[in-house]
């Protein structure tokens, strides 16, 4: 999945297209995937929220955007959480990946670590309002993925950010093979 992100321009999108499996596993988990991601555009506001692959991409508009220099969740990204951990709770097959950004204000060693603080910071949120920490990875990528010009104020909040890659855990993907197999 690192691979195709790489390539695709997005660590996440490509951790979400990284685990299909096709045929009528892969339409089970597509379907799962589909009401999923209907649920989430209309529970979070500030997101986008794309199907790709078998899996959901969710890039937070302003919802997850944190303070220069900072890894503290701001207000709005705390209501976009709770709202994500209740649909993890719902949805409880699949696996998430929290990937954090920067903008390109400092050191590209001292961004990388916030970065990893940030998405560290909403990992620890969800895990807190019970979302098992076992189905979270985390990490962060520093200044390298910017979505916006670093040459305003503007640019650089927006590259201030998480996303969210929500993908069929294994579990989710044997159950689907077994369920297509019968």
């Amino acid at each position: 999945g690192g691979v195709i992100g790489k390539v695709a321009g997005s660590t996440t999108k490509g951790a979400s297209a990284g685990a299909v499996i096709g045929g009528i596993a892969g339409g089970i988990i597509g379907d799962q995937m589909d009401r999923h991601a209907a649920e989430l555009k209309q529970n979070i506001r500030g997101a986008t929220i794309e199907r790709v692959g078998e899996g959901i991409q969710i890039t937070f508009d302003s919802g997850l955007l944190y303070d220069f220099d900072s890894d503290v969740l701001r207000p709005e990204a705390r209501t976009n959480l709770d709202e994500l951990a209740r649909s993890f709770s719902k949805y409880d097959g699949s696996d998430i990946l929290i990937v954090g950004h920067t903008d390109q204000t400092g050191t590209e060693q001292y961004n990388q670590t916030l970065s990893e603080r940030r998405a560290n910071a909403a990992a620890s949120y969800l895990v807190s309002h019970n979302v098992k920490g076992s189905r979270i990875q985390t990490m962060g990528l520093g200044e390298t993925e910017p979505v916006a010009s670093n040459e305003t104020e503007a640019g650089r909040q927006a590259n201030r950010r998480i996303e969210v890659a929500i993908y069929a855990s294994k579990d989710m993907r044997e159950a689907a093979k077994r369920q297509a197999g019968s």
